[in-house]
């Protein structure tokens, strides 16, 4: 069977998705990945398939479960599930009624979820982990280090992490909950109970963010001959922080690339509940947790228990003069996560494909083709009137800057080095084909021998 995924946003799901096709071609099994294009190919066959669903796109599911494929939803936010209040819980808990099952990050995902579907569905969530975290060990830090970076800013560079698109979105909050809740999954975006906490979890993340740019500013100044990186969350507004500091010359604000590459040869890592400290952590990086308030309020609970807790600059510059993680505490916060996370245990990326390939059996596989000329020329019109719009000045253009940067322009050649680098890394792994389909789609088959 052909399995496929609809990437949303390139620097976060890419690398992962990548390495979950590597397991599946283990299987024999093809993978069909990209932007919107995906999903069109699959609305277009009747054939069944393994479509793996992040977005909960309801009438993409059952149009692949009524042509006998098959739906196992991947749901990126996993750890932020956690936090989410029952309302969103039980929303996002109603996609089971449109997928064959869906994939859980670990126990205590499931658990949450197991008392809010209906009883005979518990037994179709499956503890999996997530796949992307199985590139964060230590094995793999060659995979994402990026020469580039260190030529520019040295491997000595100071990395904040930051987390605040509720009040710094690209589009702006009240747009983005807008658009949001016109979507009938997303509804309760628009009700005034969830807005209320959405503007209580904003003020919260200004006030921590103002206080992580004053931290950056101190650092700047305690160490004037290295970088200070603060890389936004892809969600958030880049121009915020940059126009808070700009007076100082060692501080750099950039939001490409993926944050892994970035973490891969930094010194340490700061964050305040990203899930980027996590990452950071796994990776064998030091990291710093800034809590400078008092309260959860807006914050991933889970991840602001990832790293070295520090409530003041000058915590945090004693801690970074330490210069190391301490083996003891790493472990404590990996036994703290690994109910939360099946990946501290287990391989998530070879248990999904073999997941995958049960329901595989005795099933045709279905390969799609390239676009014709015109349909080349279809998607080439809309990316070149989106490269176009996003000059435009307003939220015009920052919607459409927002949507390029969240999926730019993938050439085939960076999808088939990923995978030779993922190769080198793990050896087992089979050797595959890369086609591209059309712009930003790709087709990954196992070769033949």
């Amino acid at each position: 069977m052909l399995c496929a995924f609809q990437i949303e946003i390139t620097i976060r799901e890419l690398d992962g998705v990548l390495y979950q096709a590597l397991h599946l071609a283990s299987h024999g099994l093809p993978t069909l990945l990209g932007d919107r294009m995906v999903n069109e190919y699959v609305m277009s066959s009747q054939a069944p398939l393994i479509y793996f669903d992040s977005d909960q796109q309801k009438l993409i599911n059952t149009t692949v479960l009524n042509n006998n494929g098959i739906v196992l939803n991947l749901n990126s936010e996993g750890q932020g599930f956690v936090d989410d209040p029952f309302e969103m819980q039980k929303n996002f808990a109603k996609v089971v009624d449109s997928v064959s099952n869906i994939c859980v990050w670990g126990q205590k995902q499931q658990e949450i979820l197991s008392s809010l579907v209906p009883k005979e569905r518990i037994k179709d969530l499956v503890i999996t982990g997530y796949p992307s975290f199985d590139l964060t060990f230590p094995r793999f830090t060659p995979f994402f280090r990026n020469n580039k970076i260190t030529r520019d800013h040295g491997d000595d560079y100071i990395l904040i992490n930051t987390s605040f698109g509720m009040f710094n979105h690209e589009m702006g909050l009240d747009y983005y909950l807008k658009m949001l809740s016109k979507m009938k999954e997303w509804e309760i975006y628009g009700t005034p109970e969830y807005r209320a906490l959405l503007n209580r979890r904003s003020s919260h993340q200004e006030r921590t963010a103002l206080a992580l740019i004053d931290l950056a500013k101190k650092l700047a100044r305690a160490y004037p001959t290295r970088h200070i990186i603060i890389r936004p969350h892809p969600a958030e507004n880049g121009l915020y922080y940059s126009s808070k500091l700009s007076e100082y010359s060692n501080i750099y604000i950039i939001k490409n690339g993926s944050a892994r590459e970035w973490i891969a040869t930094a010194s340490a890592v700061i964050h305040h509940d990203c899930t980027t400290g996590l990452e950071a952590m796994l990776m064998g990086k030091q990291v710093l947790q800034y809590e400078p308030y008092e309260g959860t309020e807006g914050a991933a609970t889970l991840m602001t228990q990832i790293g070295l807790r520090a409530t003041t600059p000058s915590e945090a510059l004693e801690y970074l003069r330490q210069g190391t993680m301490p083996k003891n505490i790493k472990q404590e916060f990996v036994d703290r996560l690994t109910p939360y996370l099946a990946n501290l245990e287990i391989n998530s990326s070879k248990t999904i494909a073999d997941l995958a390939s049960s329901f595989s059996q005795d099933k045709e596989t279905w390969l799609p083709e390239p676009l014709g000329l015109w349909g080349n020329i279809k998607c080439w019109r809309k990316y070149i009137s989106k490269l176009i719009r996003a000059r435009q000045p307003g939220r015009n253009g920052r919607k459409v800057r927002y949507a390029l940067n969240k999926f730019p322009r993938l050439r085939r050649e960076e999808v088939v080095l990923k995978l030779d680098k993922l190769r080198s890394i793990e050896p087992e792994l089979p050797e595959v084909d890369v086609k591209e389909l059309c712009l930003n789609t790709f087709l990954i088959t196992p070769r033949s021998n």
